[in-house]
């Protein structure tokens, strides 16, 4: 490219963008500029020969100077890993590289909508079932980039894209992975020249330290994203980037309402945006399948109770709600007394003594029902509904009807294998366990409770142990063999990523305020 070129595409009104109108790689014709950046442009185009409308991303080629010889790298690695991510929930990329006037482009799905920066600002803030189902999405679309080892170190409002799909308007995609880090790959690594990568006000403290950064990384930014979609503010905001970095590393996040007292935040919400913001990164969630499953619950009955509840929650989680003894009460449901269903009591039919004795021995033996219940709850609930406990009623008298002395016949009670606790343990931890497509623990290790039917000793249980990176086992235990499950989880091979033939040495620290 001429520098006449350069200079127009850098700096000159799209009337007189250079790019308009021209092909680029011989398949994408350009139409319209529709945003530009510090480090490059994004136009609208047409994929010949299949009419297939796209937005063109090019770099800035007056961005790239002596000062970052990794430049070019990086523009690459973003392409290459990106295109290698097909959630639907993350940008898709149809194709990038280099023309012969050396023009580096990526061509991806052209999107209509506005970036989660510019809907928190619209909105002033969100209500928190709209926060948590923009969250669940980002939620899954990390989930498939960490588990082919991909960290994206880049999670801000901005690089989260808001489309119309459908009837949804909130159709979540995420964008922009120009500074992600292949966990996997142990040789260079393109931010070692000591360029600052991040934004500062959703940079976890080991990533402004410059610790090892990992999957928990993206999780503490998310917990900043959600903070600040449920308060329209985030929790650090200083006069300058050094101060914003220090407070990530030594202050605490100040309350929700604190920030905006008009919100109205869950207790369960709380919970989920403590376990993502712990500065420790041991004392967050492990995963974003363990922040998934807690946004799960989020406007949820089960969600009143503590996010810990089904072992999804981060290890300090107890501690902070003061129940470090012992896990919450099952929340109450409709037609159930303290977690266990029940039927409903008829009242007699005719008023008199006994019947009203009839009714008070009725209702005692639904108290010793609640009290059963209670003393045979799992000391880690596996996170699903108790089967009804049986009572035996052997030694209770008969009842007898107001209008005849006719013993009525109790019935006799059905016995009852005692409850049986597995305790499931992998190596590596991590693990989701689920028996029959249902998930039985979101993270090992765990416990898993059968009761009734399900702890008779010769009955067959079939679990599924499922790590991200690692192959799925499948292990039969019958719960009067064993108490404890131990499984060593094999890593799946990972291919290495394809490198694109090495550009001319030219610069790092690709970034963009795009939306691309």
């Amino acid at each position: 490219m001429t520098e006449r070129a350069s200079a127009a595409l850098s700096k000159g009104s799209p009337a007189s963008d250079p790019l308009v109108g021209r092909v680029v790689g011989g398949r994408f014709k350009v139409s319209a500029l529709i945003a530009r950046g510090g480090m490059g442009k994004v136009y609208r185009a047409e994929q010949a020969p299949l009419g297939r409308v796209c937005a063109l991303k090019v770099l800035n080629p007056s961005y790239a100077g002596e000062q970052d010889p990794e430049f070019h790298r990086r523009f690459f690695l973003e392409a290459s890993i990106a295109s290698k991510l097909t959630h639907p929930n993350t940008v898709t990329i149809f194709d990038y590289g280099r023309t012969d006037d050396d023009i580096y482009y990526m061509a991806m799905e052209y999107l209509e909508g506005r970036t989660l920066h510019r809907a928190i600002r619209d909105a002033g803030q969100l209500p928190e079932e709209r926060a948590a189902h923009v969250a669940r999405q980002i939620c899954r679309a990390l989930r498939e980039a960490h588990a082919l080892g991909v960290i994206h170190r880049d999670l801000k409002p901005a690089n989260v894209f808001l489309a119309q799909h459908g009837d949804e308007a909130d159709f979540v995609k995420v964008l922009d992975f120009g500074l992600v880090k292949n966990v996997s790959d142990k040789g260079e690594d393109l931010t070692q020249t000591g360029m600052f990568m991040g934004s500062p006000k959703y940079m976890a403290p080991e990533q402004i330290r410059g610790d090892r950064v990992d999957a928990r990384t993206d999780i503490y930014a998310l917990g900043v994203i959600l903070y600040e979609m449920l308060t329209g503010k985030v929790p650090f905001d200083r006069a300058t980037s050094v101060n914003i970095l220090m407070a990530h590393v030594h202050d605490e996040a100040p309350p929700m309402r604190s920030t905006n007292e008009l919100i109205s935040v869950s207790s369960a919400m709380e919970e989920v945006v403590a376990g993502c913001m712990a500065k420790d990164p041991e004392r967050r969630f492990r995963s974003m399948d363990d922040v998934l499953t807690a946004l799960k619950r989020v406007g949820t009955a089960e969600g009143t109770a503590s996010t810990g509840a089904s072992g999804s929650a981060p290890p300090n989680s107890a501690t902070r709600l003061g129940s470090a003894s012992r896990p919450p009460e099952p929340p109450l449901r409709e037609g159930s007394l303290s977690g266990a269903p029940f039927e409903p009591i008829q009242a007699p039919a005719r008023r008199g003594s006994m019947g009203v004795l009839a009714a008070a021995v009725a209702l005692a033996l639904v108290a010793v029902g609640a009290v059963v219940s209670v003393l045979f709850r799992p000391r880690e609930s596996a996170g699903l509904p108790a089967p009804p406990v049986a009572v035996a009623t052997a030694t209770a008298a008969p009842l007898v009807s107001a209008a005849a002395a006719t013993p009525v016949a109790t019935a006799a009670a059905t016995p009852v294998a005692a409850p049986v606790t597995v305790h499931v343990s992998t190596d590596p931890d991590g693990a989701i366990v689920k028996e029959d497509g249902i998930e039985r623990c979101s993270s090992t290790p765990c416990d898993i409770l059968y009761r009734g039917e399900d702890a008779d000793p010769q009955r067959e249980h079939k679990l599924s142990l499922a790590r991200p990176g690692y192959r799925v086992e499948t292990r039969s235990v019958k719960a009067g063999d064993s108490s404890a499950l131990l499984v060593k989880l094999s890593p799946t091979p990972r291919p290495a990523l394809p490198r694109a033939a090495d550009p001319p040495a030219v610069p790092t620290g690709y970034k963009t305020d795009i939306p691309y």
